[in-house]
């Protein structure tokens, strides 16, 4: 629980215990003695578990506190094509690695020359920390279940250095895609 939601809570305990005390001193003679709220020490002690007060507190919204990332990674060696199987498998393992981190993926494209994806993540989580996680997560089950591409890749990392993150929740454009994948090429010294 971060500080905010803390003190949301504890406001709201503050509030309720105020309500109780305004209760008790406004009208104890006129509720019945089922109807009138108990102090918190009274519901702590060993009258039993009948008297003590469950209160609820309404959750926020997660919409208010994520963001939406377009994000794209591409093979670190040009004719490592992501075709076959993997187009199956890279989904469902980006699918797993957000469930396990508690991020939303949104939307998935597996392209012969590139992997992008649309996902939701809290506003603390920065996009290199994610982007960070889900290189070596996938490069892992890449190697283990695909050993063809880790012949020519010594790596670790079965991605291009680099990737390409923006804000939203659509898709990047073609024409962004095919610059960014000539920009890594130049600066991996391939084209």
């Amino acid at each position: 629980m971060n500080s905010f939601e803390l003190e949301y809570v504890m406001a709201e305990t503050e509030q309720v215990q105020f309500e109780q005390r305004e209760l008790q001193t406004v009208l104890p003679e006129t509720m019945p003695v089922s109807a009138q709220p108990v102090p918190l020490e009274e519901a702590r002690s060993d009258q039993g578990l009948g008297k003590i007060e469950i209160v609820e507190l309404e959750s926020f919204p997660q919409n208010l506190y994520e963001l939406s990332y377009s994000c794209l990674l591409i093979p670190r060696f040009s004719d490592h094509y992501l075709t076959g199987d993997i187009t199956s498998d890279l989904p469902e393992w980006v699918r797993q690695i957000c469930i396990s981190y508690g991020w939303r993926l949104n939307d998935i494209m597996v392209r012969p020359g590139h992997l992008h994806w649309v996902m939701t993540v809290p506003i603390t989580v920065n996009p290199a920390q994610f982007m960070r996680l889900m290189r070596q997560l996938t490069s892992q089950k890449i190697f283990e279940y695909y050993p063809r591409y880790s012949r020519k890749n010594v790596s670790s990392d079965f991605w291009a250095p680099g990737f390409l993150v923006t804000p939203g929740k659509q898709f990047q454009s073609m024409e962004n895609i095919n610059a960014f994948i000539l920009q890594t090429r130049r600066q991996q010294g391939i084209y």
